[in-house]
C-alpha cells in the first residue's frame, strides 16, 4: 500500500564538510532516532517560514535529499554566455555533465520540532524509511540529468528560484515502492557514491536495537531509547564503501562507560567494502535514572595517512536512558527486610525457643541479607 506523500522537502549539499556528514548520518540513524538540520532563512522558502510560525509544520512527513552543484539562493545567477552565430538564440546555453545538478533522495522523516532563532531555522526530525531509488539511474551522468530536471521544476514551483527546504517540490513518487530496508538503504548509498564527495566514503547503517530473542527495542517521542540494568541490547551495524581505500578505517562504538558499557570489542578495523559487526551494550546497575549516549562513528585509524577526497567521518548517534530496575529495587528491599527479621528474631523470642530454631532462624537472615547485598546487584 502506497505511503502518504512528503509535504516538505529538506536538501542538504556539500558546501560545508558539516552538510555533507548530515547526510551520512541521516543514512545512518536506525529508524525512530532524531537528527536535527539547519537553514538560514535564505534557503526556506517564505511560505514554509509561516508553517513553522505557526507550528502546522510539526506532525509532517519530509523527504531528505543530497543535493550538489546549485547555486545557492543568495548567489546570483551566472551570466548567460554571449550568444555566438553558431548558437541559435532559441537554445537554452548548454551545460557540462559535470556542472548539471547532482540530486539523489536519501530518506523519509517526520518533523518533531522546528523553531526560528534569530535568522536560523531548526528542523528536529525523525527518520523513517529509507527512499526507494530503484528508478534512478546508477551512472552520475543518469543523475545529474534526472538532477537538472528536478531542479529546473523545483525552481518553477518556487516562483523561479531554487529553495532547498521547501513544502512546494515535484512528486518524484518515492514514496509508491516497497522493499527492505538494507536493499533501498543500499540503493541509495551507491547512488550518493558517484558524486566525488562521496566517491571514497563509508556508508554506514544502524539497525534497531534489539534484546535477547531479538525483541526490538522502540525509541520514544523524544528519540531516546529506555533501557534498565536487566537489559542486554544488541546493536548490529552495517557498511559499504563504493571504491576499496587502502586507508585503515576502524568502526567505533562509544559509550560513556559509566552509565552503558560496552559488553563486547568497541571497535573494530574495517577490511572490507562491505560487512556487518554486532556491539552488545550493557547498562550499569544504578541506584537512580542516568541520561547517556551512544555514537556510532566509521573514521580513520589514527596515525593512518588521509588522502584528498576521504576526510568525511560517519557519526551517528542517540540518547538512552538508564532506569535503575524497580523489581530488582523491590527484590532487594523485601529480601534485606526478611533478612533483619530473621537475625533478630532469636533475641526477640528469648531462651526459652529452642536452640536448633534460634541457630536456622539467624543463618537464614544472613543468607537473606547476603543475597540482598551481594547476589541482587550482581545478577545479569
Amino acid at each position: 500500500m502506497p505511503a502518504t506523500r512528503p509535504f516538505v522537502l529538506l536538501l542538504s549539499s556539500n558546501h560545508r564538510r558539516r552538510y555533507a556528514e548530515d547526510v551520512l548520518s541521516a543514512l545512518a540513524l536506525p529508524r525512530g532516532a532524531l537528527i536535527q538540520f539547519r537553514y538560514e532563512a535564505d534557503y526556506v522558502v517564505p511560505s514554509l517560514q509561516q508553517m513553522i510560525a505557526d507550528r502546522s509544520v510539526v506532525g509532517r512527513r519530509c523527504l531528505l535529499g543530497f543535493v550538489a552543484d546549485v547555486e545557492s539562493p543568495s548567489e546570483p545567477p551566472s551570466e548567460p554566455p554571449s550568444e555566438s552565430l553558431s548558437e541559435s538564440p532559441s537554445e537554452p546555453p548548454s551545460q557540462s555533465p559535470s556542472q548539471m545538478p547532482f540530486v539523489v533522495p536519501v530518506r523519509f522523516a517526520s518533523v518533531v520540532g522546528a523553531v526560528c532563532v534569530a535568522d536560523l531555522f531548526l528542523f528536529r526530525l525523525r527518520v523513517e524509511e529509507y527512499a526507494n531509488v530503484e528508478e534512478l539511474p546508477l551512472t552520475e551522468a543518469g543523475i545529474r540529468a534526472e538532477g537538472r530536471r528536478f531542479v529546473d521544476k523545483l525552481a518553477e514551483a518556487n516562483g523561479h528560484r531554487y529553495y532547498p527546504a521547501t513544502a512546494r517540490f515535484p512528486d518524484l513518487h518515492l514514496h509508491e515502492g516497497g522493499g527492505d530496508d538494507p536493499q533501498l538503504w543500499l540503493g541509495v548509498a551507491r547512488r550518493l557514491a558517484k558524486h566525488p564527495t562521496f566517491r571514497s566514503s563509508y556508508f554506514v547503517r544502524i539497525e534497531e536495537p534489539t534484546l535477547t530473542g531479538d525483541r526490538k527495542v522502540r525509541f520514544d517521542a523524544s528519540g531516546r531509547l529506555t533501557l534498565s540494568d536487566r537489559m542486554s541490547v544488541k546493536m548490529r551495524v552495517s557498511f559499504y564503501c563504493d571504491r576499496y581505500s587502502e586507508t585503515t578505517k576502524r568502526l567505533v562504538c562509544a559509550t560513556d562507560g559509566t552509565y552503558l558499557k560496552t559488553s563486547s570489542d568497541d571497535s573494530c578495523d574495517v577490511a572490507l567494502s562491505y560487512d556487518a559487526v554486532e556491539f552488545w551494550l550493557q547498562p550499569a546497575m544504578l541506584g537512580f535514572d542516568a541520561l547517556t549516549r551512544v555514537t556510532v562513528r566509521l573514521e580513520e585509524s589514527k596515525g593512518a595517512p588521509s588522502p584528498a577526497g576521504d576526510s568525511l567521518t560517519t557519526r551517528a548517534g542517540f540518547p538512552v536512558i538508564v532506569r535503575r530496575s524497580r523489581s530488582r529495587l523491590l527484590t532487594r528491599v523485601a529480601a534485606s527486610s526478611a533478612g533483619a527479621f530473621l537475625v533478630a528474631l532469636p533475641a526477640v523470642v528469648g531462651l526459652d525457643f529452642p536452640l536448633p530454631a534460634r541457630v536456622l532462624s539467624a543463618v537464614a537472615g544472613a543468607a537473606l541479607l547476603a543475597f540482598a547485598t551481594i547476589v541482587v546487584p550482581r545478577a545479569a
